[in-house]
Formats: structure tokens, C-alpha cells, sequence
């Protein structure tokens, strides 16, 4: 099929270059995979966010069950 494509140039004006960020859209999820891939390694249903080391060494002795 024949697809018509079009783009809008908004430059922002609070920077010379004009440039507006996109990187912060990758690491949206990144702090999720870690919390998931630690539950996953611990054997756990849930642990609240942030990882602080004192909630994982809780958990690995049995705390966050």
C-alpha cells in the first residue's frame, strides 16, 4: 500500500541547539527488570522499590517472605 509520511519540526527554545530529549524513554523500565530479575533470584513475589541493601539482605535471610 501506498503510505504518506509527514514531519513536524518544533525546535525548543530553551537550549541553542534547539534539541529535546528522548533518552529518558529507555530506562523507564530498567529499574522494574532489576527489581524483577532480584525477585526472580530470591524466589519472591514482590520487594518494594528502591533495592536498598539493608530490604535485599533482608530478604535473602527470609525477612521479605
Amino acid at each position: 500500500p501506498h503510505i504518506q509520511t509527514a514531519r513536524t519540526v518544533t525546535p525548543t527554545p530553551v537550549n541553542p541547539l534547539g534539541a529535546k530529549g528522548v533518552g529518558e524513554a529507555g530506562t523507564i523500565a530498567a529499574s522494574a527488570a532489576v527489581v524483577n530479575a532480584v525477585c526472580n533470584a530470591l524466589d519472591l513475589d514482590h520487594l518494594d522499590m528502591p533495592l536498598q541493601p539493608a530490604r535485599v539482605w533482608a530478604a535473602l535471610n527470609g525477612g521479605a517472605r
